[in-house]
């Protein structure tokens, strides 16, 4: 498995734990949630937490995205 791979999947788990617990995540984090590129992040209505020269993320908005993007599947 490459690198890159497996640091995707170490971001993913710590946002799945982060997320549960309500702790603020990285864009690295959110990019592993959402299966998207950390310039994706970058460009969606996600509200952000500038700490320093890092930003920071709200879970429960992460959340609120996911729920406002659904669309409902048409057969």
């Amino acid at each position: 498995m490459s690198a890159q791979i497996e640091a995707q999947i170490q971001h993913a788990a710590r946002a799945a734990q982060k997320l549960e617990q309500g702790i603020l995540l990285t864009i690295e984090e959110v990019s592993a949630l959402l299966s998207v590129p950390p310039t994706t992040v970058h460009k969606l209505p996600l509200p952000s937490i500038r700490l320093v020269r890092n930003l920071r993320f709200d879970p429960r908005d992460v959340i609120k995205l996911i729920e406002a993007c659904k669309e409902p599947v048409v057969h």
